[in-house]
């Protein structure tokens, strides 16, 4: 492991005294200067003076305030101070044009007050803190070893020392604050509340929380060893939960040949759990591999799990990547979508990368020696991503709308289905600029509705048609021909019911309908499948039932994954078989495909 003289001339823990004094004023004099700017944009917004009525300067004044006196105080003393220099200077223009960015990609008119819709999303100021750490860690270790790219050891020390130092600057300055409370709490209880008045005025707050900061930031900063110690104890804690991880992972993979797709297709959610799970096993591999240096003993076990779980990291995001895939040929891109494919890349990137280095480590390479490589490189993939979707090159909102109004002009989606108020609510400047043309363009037969559509979304009204009687026939295509829903079923109200399929509560969304006794009751139920299944190899499906006062709910989803099924139903070469207790299968080319109870379809109980 790459020892601490990798961040300075001189390692912290043996700097002489005036040195540590000398620090110690430079980040608490920048903590206090920090606290005393922050606190007053906070009196200037509270105030409804400049520069708060005006989001232009109030964003990137707080953006650059909180970050960029941060950065200053973990790199100073340990970075040269051009560097350090240049890279404060890079760091302050680049918050000030991401802030700008944010801010007009809102569309708020200047001068808009920032407390009255001019706030930064808080999307950029959560993905600012993660790209601010992966290029303070870089630069840090290129400078620490004089080079563009470092090794992997400086990149390694560089950002576990950052990491615990905010974990424990975090922790200090939570338990500042408790002990001030505490102090208040103990005077209150002798009628002297001067303290709690004290810490409750935010001209001290704030101050105090940026200064706690300095001087946490500092003390970590000189106590190397305790950082290296708490980092070898969290390395230790995370490998071990690898081999479980890794079973985890495995037993999954070889179970989904037997279960189907269609279980995890039922969530709605497959992409973001598999992604979650790649996140968990990249963390975990990188907790056993540490600084790569070859020299460390790591058992079969863990050298193994690291294998294995490079392995299964591919399939995983194969599965995901074509549950996405599916999402968007149905209901096209979504601010959403957008950065779930993003992040797609990224754990594609790491997957790919890893399963790479399994493959030479078998072939008698160094053991994973590639990761080290692929971390790196991922770093600034992730920059560059950053970059593109806060930017509007690859602005999500911007790509949602693009192709969302491309789906309405080819008509893949009709206008009475299609979402004006997405444009609205989630495609920011973009989308309300797309909704301005769709009121005045021509769009064929459809051009009043979708003229009408447009400007009432763009006054805030709801554009969502409720179904009528016979928008509900018109919307439902029942199989086989000859059959009709029940009686009461197109009388129902839906719309107060939250949980029903859209072709039952909007005009203009399709579905098929289909009949069976799933649930063994004597009664037929009705099976109700999204039309957008038809464009796929698997299906969804509601099984709604009715109740003894003759209206119907939803009682049990049923989902099917294999190529030919939807066309099977439609020509009636389907049937119902009861294997199981409670619920029938569906058995279409003789694959039985099981329902999944709704949780709130439970027993009655019994009346006395």
């Amino acid at each position: 492991m790459s020892n601490a003289t990798e961040f300075g001339t001189t390692p912290p823990d043996n700097r002489p005294a005036p040195q540590h004094t000398a620090l110690a004023a430079a980040r608490l004099t920048v903590g206090l200067a920090q606290g005393i700017a922050l606190y007053l944009l906070y009196l200037a917004d509270d105030n409804k003076t400049w520069p708060s009525t005006d989001p232009y300067w109030m964003a990137p004044l707080a953006l650059i305030f909180v970050f960029v006196p941060l950065l200053f105080q973990q790199a100073v003393g340990t970075m040269r101070a051009r560097t350090l220099a240049i890279w404060i200077a890079a760091a302050t223009v680049i918050l000030a044009g991401l802030a700008c960015c944010d801010i007009w990609r809102q569309g708020l008119p200047r001068p808009a007050g920032f407390a009255d819709g001019g706030e930064m999303t808080f999307a950029l100021v959560a993905f600012t803190v993660i790209g601010l750490f992966i290029a303070q860690s870089l630069i840090a270790a290129g400078d620490a070893e004089r080079r563009i790219i470092a090794s992997y050891g400086a990149y390694f020390d560089a950002a576990w020392k950052l990491e615990i130092q905010l974990l424990l600057a975090a922790v200090f300055v939570g338990v500042f604050w408790g002990v001030l409370w505490l102090g208040a709490t103990l005077f209150n209880l002798i009628n002297l509340k001067f303290i709690q008045e004290l810490i409750e005025k935010t001209w001290f707050a704030i101050p105090a929380t940026a200064l706690a900061t300095a001087a946490a930031i500092h003390a970590t900063d000189v106590r190397a060893r305790l950082v290296a110690g708490i980092r070898t104890v969290a390395h230790t804690l995370l490998s071990w939960l690898l081999p479980l991880m890794v079973l985890i992972a495995v037993g999954f993979t070889l179970m989904l040949p037997l279960t189907g797709l269609a279980p995890l297709w039922a969530t709605k959610s497959a992409a973001a759990y598999l992604l979650i799970a790649c996140g968990v096993l990249v963390i975990l591999i990188n907790a056993a591999f540490q600084d790569g240096d070859p020299q460390h003993n790591r058992g079969a076990v863990f050298r193994y799990a690291e294998l294995a779980a490079a392995v299964v990291l591919v399939p995983f995001v194969l599965i995901a990547a074509y549950a996405l895939s599916l999402r968007v040929g149905q209901y096209g891109w979504t601010v959403e979508r957008v950065a779930t494919a993003a992040t797609l890349i990224v754990a594609a990137f790491y997957a790919f990368g890893y399963a790479a280095a399994a493959v030479l480590s078998l072939r008698g390479g160094v053991w994973m020696a590639l990761v080290a490589r692929v971390n790196i490189a991922a770093a600034f993939l992730v920059l560059a991503i950053l970059l593109l979707l806060f930017t509007p090159i690859g602005d999500p909102a911007r790509l949602a709308v693009r192709a969302q109004v491309a789906r309405l002009q080819s008509g893949a989606v009709a206008a009475k289905a299609f979402d004006f108020d997405y444009l609205r609510t989630q495609g920011a400047r973009y989308g309300r600029g797309a909704l301005a043309e769709l009121s005045t363009g021509s769009f064929g037969a459809d051009t009043d509705t979708v003229n009408r559509m447009a400007k009432a979304a763009l006054a805030g009204v709801s554009t969502t048609l409720p179904a009528s009687r016979t928008d509900l026939a018109d919307n439902i295509t029942v199989y086989p021909s000859s059959r009709a829903l029940p009686r009461g079923f197109l009388e129902q109200d839906w719309s107060k019911d939250g949980g029903a399929p859209g072709c039952l509560t909007a005009a203009g969304v399709r579905c098929d309908a289909f009949f069976g006794d799933f649930d063994g009751d004597g009664n037929e139920d009705v099976v109700l499948i999204d039309e957008a299944s038809s464009a796929s190899s698997f299906f969804w499906g509601t099984i709604l039932s009715r109740r003894p006062d003759k209206t119907w709910t939803e009682v049990a989803s049923i989902n099917g994954n294999c190529a030919g099924m939807l066309d099977a139903l439609k020509q009636g070469r389907a049937s119902i078989e009861p294997p199981r207790p409670k619920w029938r299968d569906w058995v279409i080319l003789g694959v039985h495909v099981h329902p999944s109870p709704n949780t709130s379809d439970v027993e009655p109980c019994p009346t006395h």
